[in-house]
């Protein structure tokens, strides 16, 4: 009977590759952008550009944004000017409390369709990602993802894709791509961006899609 149950725990280890067995996995992130006149031609800016993206490798005790959250100062700079700061010191503040891995950060994008992308290492206690990137021009209005889980029934992600939608900071109440600024004292709850800019035929319309693919386990130091 002993000897049984130790081939079964031989065997039940053997079904644990290596790569699901990490601490940590190496990720690619990779926003495929797909807004364009075509799909939004509603005021569609003739400068029209993504920042580049920040991100966040975290907890449950951190995230970026949240619907129906309020915007941190962070998120309000990103979404109505583009900037990274203070929002990378905002998640280097939740890296030093621990409930954050890992900031990573790309470049701008100013041709669509296109693409963005950047590289990121998530550990166990820190698999949960977020991602932000300002539509721009616009009053205050980003595209994103948050609290994207990387670790399912205890094994890493091999790839998931999601829509990437148009979403309102809270803290502009312009209405245009060019709008005059308009601060929203006090700031408005974050939530979907259902202007008509982002409305087609057939409801809410993403502006692309958002990709984390596994590409290396490395380990645990």
């Amino acid at each position: 009977m002993k000897s049984f149950a130790f081939a079964a725990a031989i065997a039940a280890i053997a079904l644990v590759s290596p790569a699901n067995a990490a601490e940590t996995m190496k990720y690619t992130v990779q926003v495929d952008a797909a807004w364009t006149a075509k799909s939004h031609p509603l005021d569609y800016p003739n400068d029209a550009h993504f920042s580049g993206l920040v991100g966040a490798i975290h907890n449950a005790k951190y995230r970026i944004f949240s619907d129906g959250g309020i915007a941190t100062d962070g998120l309000e700079a990103l979404s109505e000017r583009g900037a990274h700061a203070p929002l990378d010191a905002e998640i280097k503040t939740a890296i030093e409390s621990g409930n954050a891995g890992a900031l990573f950060e790309s470049g701008p994008l100013f041709e669509f369709p296109g693409t963005l992308s950047a590289t990121f290492v998530a550990k166990e206690a820190h698999s949960t990602v977020s991602v932000v990137m300002m539509i721009a021009p616009s009053p205050d209005w980003f595209a994103g993802v948050s609290n994207v889980a990387l670790r399912k029934n205890g094994k890493w992600v091999e790839k998931i894709t999601l829509k990437l939608w148009a979403w309102d900071a809270g803290t502009d109440g312009g209405t245009t791509y060019h709008a005059a600024d308009a601060d929203s004292q006090p700031r408005q709850s974050v939530r979907l961006n259902a202007s008509p800019h982002f409305i087609g035929k057939d409801g809410l319309r993403p502006v692309g899609t958002i990709t984390f693919m596994r590409t290396d386990s490395t380990a645990a130091k």
